[in-house]
């Protein structure tokens, strides 16, 4: 789960997922993956967390977080791509700092289910990558800025997310998140609505 900076409130990770999902889903230039699987991978892409998580990401151990990317890697087998996509995503993170190894076998055998070569697999990495930083960003709920693939984002921390050059198919993205009141998460789940706004910078200005 993420702490906001700004209040007591906490986003499950299922709720970071939704969001890089949502900008996933409208992503204008799109590699040859099928694309509903892709972005249900994206928006699967912490499933081993489960939907109510109470991993606090400044707190948790790092033999607990692996273990919570293994149980993610598993294949749910109902979809090749979706297992793929979620599982790129986890060697990426593991890659920052640990080895990976260990899940390069089943990626291979995931990519070949998938049909999908070695190229447009990394192509279809790199958003999510984009979609999970500016997702990661946002659920901190303080002003950040960066750079991802290409992608240059800022936040203001208050729902906005500006992005540049405009990825998107659509003239901007707007939708809601459920964060929770800290007190008492996740045995009691007082739900906390945040609202976002995705947009160029040329709209924003």
């Amino acid at each position: 789960m993420f702490r906001s900076r700004a209040r007591p409130a906490v986003f499950p990770q299922s709720e970071h997922a939704r969001l890089a999902g949502a900008i996933a889903l409208e992503w204008a230039e799109r590699p040859d993956v099928p694309w509903d699987s892709f972005v249900a991978g994206v928006a699967l892409h912490d499933r081993g967390y489960g939907e109510l998580d109470a991993e606090d990401l400044d707190t948790v151990g790092d033999d607990r977080w692996l273990d919570i990317q293994r149980r993610g890697l598993e294949p749910r087998r109902a979809d090749p791509v979706t297992d793929l996509v979620v599982g790129l995503h986890i060697r990426r993170l593991v890659s920052h700092g640990g080895d990976t190894r260990e899940f390069d076998p089943l990626l291979r055998r995931l990519r070949d289910a998938a049909g999908l070569d070695e190229e447009t697999a990394s192509e279809a990495d790199r958003i999510t990558a984009t979609c999970d930083r500016i997702a990661f960003d946002f659920c901190l709920e303080e002003p950040s800025s960066g750079e991802s693939n290409g992608i240059a984002f800022e936040l203001d921390g208050r729902g906005s997310i500006v992005l540049d050059p405009w990825p998107l198919a659509v003239p901007r993205l707007s939708g809601l998140l459920l964060a929770f009141e800290a007190d008492g998460y996740p045995e009691r789940l007082a739900p906390v609505v945040v609202s976002y706004s995705v947009a160029p910078r040329y709209a924003a200005a």
